[in-house]
């Protein structure tokens, strides 16, 4: 074979490796960026489904929770309508039988009718705050303030609270189902305080900064230790409460100590009207 065509030979030989190292070359890096686009897109996809179903799951422990919001609004209201037209006309009539009642002189009788009508008296007052505290719609007309510090003033009626209220910033209104809740929130509290705190004051502040709205409750109970706390021990109440604040997009926290009281509180972020 002459010179020529051997080296010939040799050059397409060469030429022709290469070429099959370079098409190898590209059919296994098309063959990498494949699997890996597959697997990216797999991977996309799984996380997808895992945001979707968690928002899916988030939409209907919101709905259950605002279906349960709702059913006991309606049956507060049902409870506050049966106080306000049964229990309050007969406390009425009662008074007014009283006031019917004549004893001439100044008798220990005569002493004795007067204490009972302001008693009764008294009784009528504190069960038309109560009604009004139960009526979830009278804090639409009295506002979140006004509400609060009714309820306030109930606990210290009772003579075993002193309780505070200071507002903070310029108050706002936010919205009625953000508000109700709040209100909600803030019963729950109030009634895990005197059935477990053992406290003597409670203290509640409001605070409205633009855009932004703080509750805070504060009692000086005998506490417990926060840091221990985990959804699996948290009682039903504070269960409640996390998941309403949750419900309309709240923070909710809470810090307790052994003898050190507790502090609630909750950030809103909302559309103010």
């Amino acid at each position: 074979m002459p010179v020529n065509s051997y080296c010939m030979f040799k050059d397409v030989g060469e030429e022709s490796l290469t070429t099959l190292i370079i098409l190898g070359s590209v059919i296994v890096f098309a063959l990498v960026s494949f699997v890996i686009l597959l697997s990216y897109l797999f991977t996309s996809r799984k996380n997808k489904l895992l945001k979707e179903k968690q928002l899916m799951q988030s939409q209907f422990q919101q709905e259950l929770l605002r279906t349960q919001i709702e059913i006991q609004s309606q049956t507060l209201q049902t409870i506050s309508q049966e106080i306000h037209d049964n229990v309050g006309q007969v406390l009425s009539l009662a008074r007014l039988n009283l006031a019917t009642i004549e004893v001439p002189g100044n008798t220990p009788n005569q002493t004795k009718i007067n204490d009972t009508k302001q008693l009764v008296s008294k009784a009528i007052n504190d069960l038309r705050d109560l009604s009004r505290s139960l009526y979830g719609n009278k804090i639409a007309e009295l506002g979140l303030v006004d509400a609060i510090d009714n309820e306030l003033k109930i606990l210290q009626n009772s003579g075993q609270f002193k309780t505070s209220l200071k507002i903070t910033g310029e108050s706002f209104k936010l919205e009625a189902q953000k508000e109700m809740v709040i209100y909600r929130i803030l019963q729950e509290s109030l009634n895990n305080a005197i059935k477990h705190s053992k406290a003597q004051n409670i203290d509640i502040v409001l605070t409205y900064n633009t855009g932004l709205f703080h509750l805070t409750i504060t009692d000086d109970g005998i506490g417990f230790d926060h840091n221990n706390l985990s959804s699996a021990n948290m009682g039903m109440g504070l269960k409640s409460m996390q998941n309403r604040a949750a419900m309309i997009g709240g923070i909710f926290s809470i810090i307790s100590g052994i003898e050190k009281g507790t502090k609630i509180t909750i950030e809103i972020k909302g559309t103010v009207l």
